[in-house]
């Protein structure tokens, strides 16, 4: 009788110890998960975003490492993800930051804005490395798609690319290209998310990692959580 007494009381002080945790996740008092990779999709939950790996590339062990090797000039507290390929010589960064501004209020500024937030980008990259090149072009009427798309669904929807760069640099008397895409969409209800998408790789080896950039570009996906 002793037994089955401090069985139920055991059983009793379980589910109360369930329930007060069940009670803070409903509170809001808990924190939000790690980046996670199921499969081949890479999802991460502060800045909302999932995309597919490519074949052939996996998350740098080390990060840091990872881009002092291909990409020094990054700034490594933006970076999320960081893809490496040995074999092609490749590496493609992720990087996430949130905006102060509303989305709405981006699709009023003019192409100029944009035109400024680019030169600014080649300014910072000019005191880094010796830039041979640097190609670029706006697509601002994408800023309405991508809120078009978040309307449809805005647990999935897709980001269109704000604008893209292509740029032929030198670093350490080595001849690299580099090429990003920089997207925004709504994220957090009524805030903004900015993502950019980087590939750097030696000249030589452009078109074997083009592909690979291309692909992870494609399967970005925005997702709002907190609608």
């Amino acid at each position: 009788m002793k037994d089955e007494k401090l069985l139920i009381r055991g059983i009793l002080r379980w589910v109360g110890g369930l329930a007060a945790i069940i009670a803070m996740g409903l509170n809001g008092c808990s924190t939000l998960p790690s980046p996670l990779i199921v499969g081949s999709t890479y999802t991460n939950f502060e800045y909302e975003f999932s995309l597919d790996l490519p074949r052939g590339w996996a998350p740098a062990e080390d990060q840091a490492k990872a881009l002092e090797r291909y990409a020094r000039w990054v700034d490594e507290d933006m970076a999320s993800l960081v893809l490496t390929n040995n074999a092609t010589q490749g590496l493609i960064a992720v990087m996430n930051q949130k905006m102060k501004l509303a989305y709405p209020r981006y699709l009023k500024l003019d192409e100029r804005h944009w035109e400024n937030r680019i030169n600014e980008m080649r300014t910072r990259l000019e005191t880094e490395v010796h830039v041979l090149s640097y190609d670029y072009r706006i697509y601002k009427d994408n800023l309405v798609a991508t809120q078009q798309n978040y309307f449809v669904s805005q647990r999935t929807f897709k980001p269109e690319k704000v604008f893209g760069v292509d740029t032929k640099i030198i670093e350490n008397s080595d001849k690299k290209q580099m090429t990003f895409e920089w997207f925004l969409f709504p994220c957090q209800k009524d805030r903004s998310c900015q993502t950019i998408v980087m590939l750097s790789c030696p000249e030589d080896r452009y078109k074997d990692n083009r592909s690979a950039f291309e692909y992870v570009a494609a399967t970005l996906r925005g997702h709002d959580y907190y609608n």
